[in-house]
């Protein structure tokens, strides 16, 4: 592209350039009209000729590698955000998929397994003396609600892996 731009280095090519129109501006400190590109390793501006730019393997690997993060933190959110209802002691429970609640069930299957009781108040308020039974169908309701997010995750890396170029992997719209 045409810009007005001084050549700093002859032999990589690199140049000043100006981004303004002042075309006497930039005739009084010496740059002219130069036909440059702006480097995707650097960012500086170049001779066209000369510029360095990044590979297309290298292109899609950084494609991918950004992609693969987006799903990651995706799968984060979606794993933490779910709720589900349970009948327990003859009532509707309901409960969370947060982190609290995976420690809270961890703490209360240690409980049961040395004989002790684990009260828990559920999210609509439902106090509980939980069981070694509630405790698992509250822990099996919990993976199904998370197992749907990792199989999601999985099949989104596999998206991923698969693409062939940078536009394939830009297309893949994670939504959990």
């Amino acid at each position: 592209m045409l810009k007005y731009a001084k050549i700093i280095n002859e032999q990589t090519g690199l140049c000043e350039v100006g981004v303004g129109t002042n075309t006497q501006f930039y005739n009084s400190i010496g740059m002219s009209e130069l036909d440059v590109s702006q480097s995707d390793i650097d960012n500086c501006w170049y001779l066209s000729e000369k510029c360095p730019q990044k590979s297309e393997e290298q292109k899609l690997s950084e494609a991918k590698i950004i992609k693969q993060q987006e799903n990651q933190q995706a799968l984060d959110v979606a794993r933490t955000s779910h709720t589900f209802t349970v009948s327990l002691q003859n009532q509707e429970c309901e409960f969370d998929t947060k982190d609290k609640t995976q420690s809270d069930l961890n703490s209360a299957a240690i409980a049961s397994s040395m004989g002790q009781p684990w009260l828990w108040t559920t999210n609509n308020r439902v106090t509980l003396s939980l069981t070694a039974e509630d405790i698992q169908v509250i822990s099996l309701a919990y993976m199904q609600a998370v197992n749907a997010d990792i199989a999601k995750w999985t099949a989104f890396e596999e998206q991923i892996e698969q693409a062939e170029t940078v536009e394939a992997v830009e297309n893949i719209v994670i939504e959990y």
